[in-house]
């Protein structure tokens, strides 16, 4: 199973590592995971729904209304905001783990790297390619389904690091789904080399439960939520390594500069960073994918715009939709967006097998059209962005989620 997206480690400017370093921040245990704050007017907001926005179209005349923006060209927007290659992920990472692959006898030859959902940018594989070690491929769906015997597992005693990307790769929701999970828990269980395993957060709770791969594998690890300061940090940093250098991101609610900081104590002035970290759940690449999202080039020839700011190049940053899941299938709905985090990604065929009552065709359809799954060749998985909403809407329906 291929990751949708892999970062291309020769890319110019995208991983500014030495940079990335100075902000660097270890994994932490699982439990620790602590979602960023928001702030009091957002609540309010989140509470009041629809009677809030109502009061306050009423009351705000917006600096630029919605229809006067202009949708960004994806190909032209990517050169001035470069993909989210998450350097200051990999960075953390590398702190976490640098001395670790040193040692020669370690307390764990096992290090277990949970990380939520619509990791697209497969940050396990992305880190392993960078250090050059050898990468243990899961075999297909198919193939875990039939039973295979001649997939590889990993080398017992063999020499250097092997990593493991994807764990959740390594099974599908199926009656014969978690053998080879199983045989690869055993074989994982005798190892004396060093092991990074990179698991999908959803379906580590699903390990847990169904195949006790917590009595095996360590306790688990997991990125530090970006907050307001990190997303500043990060998102200048690209800024810097895009196509325009000094390029100003306005609020179209109030023409505010939202990286604009405080003399005083260098924090932004606007809150907007602080609300993109407390919505994206402190997740960096679903921040960045709602940031993206949200972008737009403003009205051509504005008069009050060329007057207030002269000879100034802006994107103007609109406010985020609100996604509705379709009406009539929402059980369905829920339960294929609950098993493609589970899995990650999912052919149509592979959906059918895990959701066999459910019309796989009109339904990704609907959810590819209204934004909450995205198709890359034959796979189908959940779009970054729409991740906060997912799961507020599964666990508000009841199903079981992760930890984070």
């Amino acid at each position: 199973m291929k990751p949708i997206w892999t970062l291309r480690l020769g890319d110019e400017g995208l991983l500014s590592l030495m940079n990335d370093e100075l902000d660097a921040k270890k994994f932490q245990p699982l439990e620790q995971y602590a979602y960023p704050p928001t702030p009091a007017n957002e609540t309010i907001r989140q509470y009041a729904g629809q009677i809030w926005r109502t009061l306050r179209r009423e009351t705000e005349d917006p600096y630029i209304t919605g229809d006067s923006l202009r949708v960004a060209n994806k190909n032209k927007l990517s050169r001035i905001v470069p993909p989210p290659a998450c350097g200051p992920l990999l960075a953390d990472v590398n702190l976490t783990l640098e001395d670790w692959t040193q040692q020669s006898d370690p307390v764990h030859w096992i290090q277990l790297l949970v990380l939520p959902p619509c990791d697209h940018i497969d940050i396990v594989r992305s880190w392993a390619i960078q250090h050059g070690h050898t990468i243990l491929e899961s075999p297909s769906r198919s193939e875990i389904i039939d039973g295979a015997e001649d997939i590889a597992l990993p080398d017992p005693s063999g020499d250097g690091v092997i990593v493991i990307p994807r764990l959740e790769y390594w099974f599908i929701r199926h009656r014969s789904g978690l053998r080879l999970l199983r045989r690869l828990l055993d074989r994982l269980a005798t190892l004396q080399r060093h092991c990074v395993i990179g698991c999908n957060s959803w379906a580590w709770s699903f390990f847990e439960k169904k195949v006790g791969a917590d009595l095996v594998l360590p306790h688990g690890m997991t990125l530090q939520a970006f907050d307001a300061a990190r997303l500043h940090h990060w998102f200048s940093q690209l800024i810097k390594s895009g196509y325009v250098d000094g390029k100003v991101f306005r609020l179209s609610v109030d023409g505010s500069d939202i990286f604009k900081t405080d003399r005083d104590d260098g924090k932004p002035e606007s809150e907007y960073l602080m609300k993109l970290a407390a919505r994206s759940l402190g997740i960096p690449w679903v921040a960045w994918h709602l940031w993206h999202s949200s972008l737009r080039f403003g009205p051509k020839d504005d008069e009050r715009i060329a007057k207030r700011f002269p000879d100034e190049q802006a994107l103007w940053v609109a406010e985020l939709d609100e996604l509705q899941l379709p009406k009539n299938h929402v059980s369905e709905a829920l339960l294929a967006l609950h098993a493609l985090l589970l899995h990650n990604a999912l052919t149509a065929d592979e959906l059918s097998i895990v959701l066999p009552s459910a019309d796989e065709s009109n339904l990704l359809a609907a959810l590819v059209s209204s934004d909450f799954v995205q198709r890359d060749g034959d796979l189908y998985s959940c779009v970054p962005a729409a991740y906060p909403a997912i799961r507020q809407s599964l666990v508000s329906a009841g199903f079981p989620s992760d930890r984070l």
